[in-house]
């Protein structure tokens, strides 16, 4: 029996899907400024020394679960809280995430020592203990942002784009005016202090707002069975865990070039996320909310031509900050880091680091906005192969070839995530008959 939808959804606003993704991209900017400005103040006090090693690691495994839950609950259930009935679904999905989220900080707190040990082999024992310690301080922001994921995917079915879009900056924010405070009296512990606070704040004001949503409750609505409930963000989830897993290879990879390294690749991978996400996460949340009507549809040919559309102006526009950064690297480093602690040594190595990795920026953000499409439209086999494939060549890169230089750090991660965009654009173009060239 054919589970399609009779009634014709309307049709896909392209007009709406950009608004949307201007006012998320807006609120975006304003976060990503203020997360550079966290970047430049690391930069400032603490340079490319142990301190900053400690907290590059330190962040990178509640950065994880931060961006690969965000992307499992927004694109999860994103849809299922556009087509049901708001307040049941929400109390139901809830549950799961928030559990998760309280193993997830247990497991932080108790293991923090060997999780740093993993993700940073090369980090003395020093720097290995104070990583530790500020990852358990960290890991108080957990349960504060799966409720506030949350609350993000239902403003975001609703349309209302403009608050949730702000998350990022209230955390960025915080880190920067905890570590200020409190640099002189505890080195690198305010930015672990303030990112928890700020996630906690940040979720206070979500609640606040979606407090009237959750408050409607049409007639007839029905309960939803746990296992749908998962059914929708696994796959969702196990996307976002390879393509995050990338840069946790490539920062291992750089711990072993000694002091200094994991930092300088934190600094590079901040400046290739700001871009990553100012392109793919506007267009992406808001194209979601216009092709969730033909989830359930036969024809699904309106949506997967409004997705290769989307991933070819991402593309270009991905080329071309690439070329720029690509021959400016090192000038954009010293414009934005050298000073303080952060000197002309420290700008040599970023800028190496970048001028390798910066163009897995093209590759990256047009798998991701082809795969988030696909996985709200209930198609998640060739995301997640593709995704798979992309790990497994940069592990394999990473491993079986020693780099002789840092600055050839990021090939593996490049070469992954070029073959994982070949594999879903091919995939669109063969299966549904989309040519992103059209």
């Amino acid at each position: 029996m054919s589970t399609a939808v009779e009634t014709p959804p309307p049709a896909i606003s392209e007009w709406k899907v950009v608004r949307g993704g201007l006012v998320v991209g807006a609120g975006l900017l304003i976060g990503q400024a203020l997360g550079f400005i966290r970047q430049a103040t690391i930069a400032y006090l603490l340079g490319t020394g142990p301190h900053a090693d400690a907290i590059a690691v330190a962040f990178a495994p509640v950065d994880l679960w931060w961006a690969v839950l965000a992307t499992a609950v927004i694109f999860g259930f994103g849809p299922m809280l556009a087509a049901r009935e708001r307040r049941a679904s929400f109390r139901e999905l809830s549950r799961p995430v928030v559990r998760v989220a309280l193993v997830s900080t247990a497991v932080f707190l108790v293991a923090a020592r060997p999780i740093v040990r993993l993700l940073a082999p090369g980090l003395d024992a020093g720097t290995t203990e104070m990583a530790a310690g500020l990852l358990r301080l960290t890991a108080l922001a957990v349960p504060a942002v799966a409720w506030s994921t949350l609350f993000t995917a239902l403003l975001y079915s609703e349309r209302r784009f403009a608050f949730p879009a702000f998350h990022q900056g209230v955390v960025n924010l915080s880190t920067i005016l905890t570590a200020v405070a409190l640099e002189s009296r505890l080195p690198g512990v305010g930015f672990a202090l303030g990112y928890a606070a700020g996630a906690w704040l940040q979720l206070a004001a979500a609640y606040a707002i979606s407090r009237p949503l959750l408050r409607l409750r049409p007639e007839g609505s029905e309960k939803v069975r746990l296992a749908e409930l998962l059914a929708g963000p696994a796959p969702v989830l196990c996307y976002s865990a390879l393509i995050a897993l990338n840069p946790v290879v490539t920062r291992a990879v750089a711990s072993t070039f000694g002091p200094g390294s994991t930092a300088a690749f934190d600094y590079c991978l901040k400046l290739v996320g700001v871009p990553l996400v100012l392109l793919v996460i506007p267009l992406s949340s808001s194209l979601l909310s216009e092709i969730a009507p033909f989830r359930l549809r036969a024809d699904r040919g309106p949506a997967f031509g409004a997705i290769g559309r989307a991933a070819v102006w991402t593309a270009l526009a991905a080329a071309g900050i690439t070329v720029v950064m690509t021959a400016l690297g090192p000038w954009v480093v010293a414009l934005l880091f050298e000073r303080g602690r952060f000197g002309a040594a420290s700008t040599s190595t970023v800028s190496g680091i970048l001028s390798g990795f910066f163009p897995v920026l093209v590759a990256w953000s047009v798998l991701d906005v082809i795969s988030r499409s696909l996985f709200a439209l209930g198609r998640s086999r060739a995301p997640i192969l593709a995704a798979g494939l992309g790990l497994l060549i940069n592990l394999a890169f990473s491993t079986l070839f020693p780099f002789s230089s840092i600055d050839r750090i990021g090939l593996g991660a490049v070469l992954g995530f070029a073959a994982a965009a070949v594999v879903v654009a091919v995939h669109l173009r063969r299966r549904y008959g989309i040519h992103l060239a059209a």
